[in-house]
């Protein structure tokens, strides 16, 4: 699947309902084959601040990620204080180390 936009939803770390919540929706959209989890991971918090929790979305529409996450808050996945980012991926070209070596 090709992404065009991965979506950042970052949110306090160990807020398990909603990390629940979150990866619920998106297993429903890799099933259908609209988007894939391409990881989660914990941030490490500043001084007196939280550790964050970061879920990465890749959906192959970029049109498709602000209505998404539009929905989200609607239903109550997502609250209003939830930071979240669309960023649109850029292709780029790359060649293993191995091809280099052996043209």
């Amino acid at each position: 699947m090709a992404m065009e936009v991965v979506v950042l939803v970052e949110f306090e770390a160990g807020r398990a309902p909603e990390r629940a919540a979150l990866l619920e929706r998106v297993g429903a959209l890799a099933l259908a084959g609209q988007a894939r989890l391409s990881f989660v991971a914990t941030e490490a918090g500043g001084p007196g601040e939280p550790d964050r929790d970061v879920v990465a979305i890749g959906l192959t529409k970029a049109a498709a990620a602000t209505d998404l996450l539009e929905r989200w808050r609607n239903e109550g996945v997502l609250s209003e204080a939830t930071r979240t980012r669309i960023l649109r991926v850029q292709p780029i070209w790359s060649m293993e180390p191995l091809a280099l070596m052996f043209p």
